[in-house]
């Protein structure tokens, strides 16, 4: 079989705009040429790469993910081969695109953008938060390089180095009845107000956890922001299950909290460095991935966790 490596990039582009007009725009190309590469590649391997949606855009079918996961293979060994002919490997310089889960960043980020501006000066950062869904787009779509999020739902395609492993554990306000004890159990913790991180793979990692136990938590407030979860709690108005915390000790405008393992084991997270099986990792992406690695071994992360007993 034969393509181009134009007809290559166009049905690449369509891949990841979900769009043949959105893709045109991007490549400066006619509507058309996005269409005759795909037709042209379909028809030279009796398959279908796209499922045309009315009003929605394209999909891709089973054999065109792989198709395309393929092709992004091709691209960045490509890639690869040009930067080593040309020289440019003897630097290592920016931009870098960083998905992360919107909690984690403010607490695991700031370290690791420190460390490498340090050791890298030339490199320069694009940082993109969402859920972990997003997070996972982000990476298929090429909208980042690399991305640090939970082992949680990431595919099986998808190569996952972890950094560290986080266990539940309760914040509870600081003056609440419960907040000196050494331990805390889900059952203990039932028929208290819950406040609830309201993300998708927040929310039912939290059910999770007491549906394993046969119990369901009482949730009278929810949000998305991590932030705003902590002030509640500190607040009084309820508990709330986190698997990481701040690395510093933080104030609030009302109250405060403390945090308390819980007292039998839970599902724990792994917290890591996801990005494509399929495509080789550059030099700037291996110096943030030995970055991240040697920030582990120093123990930094380590203040980031409440162990469980």
């Amino acid at each position: 079989m034969h393509y181009t490596l134009k007809q290559l990039q166009y049905v690449e582009a369509a891949a990841r705009f979900q769009s043949i007009s959105n893709s045109a725009a991007e490549l400066k190309i006619s509507p058309s040429s996005i269409s005759t590469a795909i037709d042209a590649i379909e028809g030279e391997t009796g398959h279908k790469l796209f499922r045309r949606l009315p009003a929605k855009g394209l999909e891709l079918t089973p054999f065109g993910r792989n198709f395309v996961n393929h092709t992004r293979k091709l691209f960045d060994s490509h890639n690869a081969f040009d930067t080593a002919i040309s020289g440019e490997t003897e630097s290592i310089e920016g931009p870098i695109r960083l998905g992360c889960f919107t909690p984690t960043a403010p607490l695991v980020l700031p370290p690791i953008i420190k460390s490498l501006s340090e050791s890298y000066p030339n490199l320069t950062m694009q940082i993109h938060e969402g859920d972990t869904k997003e997070v996972l787009d982000y990476i298929f779509n090429k909208k980042v390089d690399l991305a640090l999020t939970y082992r949680e739902q990431v595919p099986i395609d998808f190569a996952f180095r972890r950094l560290f492993a986080a266990p539940p554990h309760v914040a509870l306000p600081a003056d609440h009845p419960l907040a000196t004890r050494k331990l805390l159990s889900l059952e203990e913790l039932a028929e208290e107000p819950m406040v609830l991180l309201n993300l998708d793979r927040t929310r039912s990692y939290m059910l999770g956890l007491f549906a394993a136990r046969g119990l369901t938590p009482r949730i009278a407030y929810s949000s998305r922001s991590s932030e705003m979860v902590r002030s509640l709690v500190a607040s009084g108005l309820g508990y709330a299950i986190f698997n990481i915390k701040p690395l510093r000790k933080q104030t609030y405008v009302v109250g405060d909290l403390v945090r308390i393992p819980l007292s039998s084991e839970h599902q724990t997270t792994e917290f890591g460095i996801v990005h494509p099986n399929f495509a080789s990792v550059t030099r700037v992406e291996k110096a943030l991935i030995r970055t991240c690695e040697e920030l582990h071994a120093r123990g930094v992360f380590d203040a980031l966790i409440v162990e469980s007993i």
